[in-house]
């Protein structure tokens, strides 16, 4: 059975550079790809309001494919089918933030692959959760509220400023868990139970713990 390495953009995602990426197929997910700036990866997977300004320039296109929306929910009606899911809305009945659907994708499209997690860590600041709640929950739905000017770099140190980091990359925000904490640990518990049904292990190689992820870390 061959191997997937599924990368986010948590703090943990920098271990990356301690693991041999050869002996895995590697997907990154949104900003992941800025982690391999000097090297080469096989898919980019991101949503599709995934700011521009976050994406990579021409120049520093570095995978060998891109996911689009549409591959994404179609990856999610095969996985519906296969697990005899009877939905409308396959996509959000698999769990509607890029980390499910890409890890969807990855049991559609590879299927005898066991999936080996780093950087998807959900471990959010609980007072960057209260100030984003009470803020209309900026996100890239909202153009994150800001002035048109104003980069999202830029904007996300300002508005998170004092609080410590929970990307690689800076600040991000907490929009995983916009339905709610119940939501999304249900929708992590179905994920492990579903990849089990289709015979593939989930393994999360991040050393973060978090109420949030229901996949335990490897020791």
């Amino acid at each position: 059975m061959s191997k997937v390495l599924y990368i986010g953009s948590g703090n943990s995602a920098k271990l990356v550079d301690t693991i041999d990426t050869s002996c895995y197929y590697v997907v990154c997910a949104n900003n992941a790809w800025k982690l391999f700036k000097n090297s080469k990866f096989d898919v980019w997977i991101h949503s599709g309001d995934f700011p521009y300004e976050n994406r990579p320039k021409k120049d520093d296109i570095n995978y060998k494919l891109e996911v689009s929306h549409k591959e994404y929910s179609l990856s999610a009606e095969n996985i519906c089918k296969k697990l005899q899911i009877s939905t409308k809305s396959p996509c959000h009945i698999l769990g509607y933030t890029i980390f499910f659907l890409g890890l969807y994708w990855i049991l559609d499209n590879h299927p005898n692959s066991d999936i080996y997690l780093l950087g998807f860590d959900h471990d959010y600041n609980s007072k960057k959760i209260q100030k984003w709640n009470s803020n209309n929950r900026p996100n890239p739905q909202n153009k994150y509220l800001k002035p048109k000017n104003q980069s999202i770099a830029e904007w996300s140190d300002q508005f998170f400023s004092g609080m410590q980091q929970d990307s690689f990359y800076g600040h991000g925000t907490p929009d995983p868990i916009r339905l709610g904490i119940t939501h999304l640990k249900q929708k992590m518990q179905n994920a492990i139970t579903n990849a089990n049904k289709l015979g593939v292990q989930v393994v999360n190689l991040s050393p973060v713990e978090s109420e949030f992820n229901q996949i335990i870390p490897r020791k």
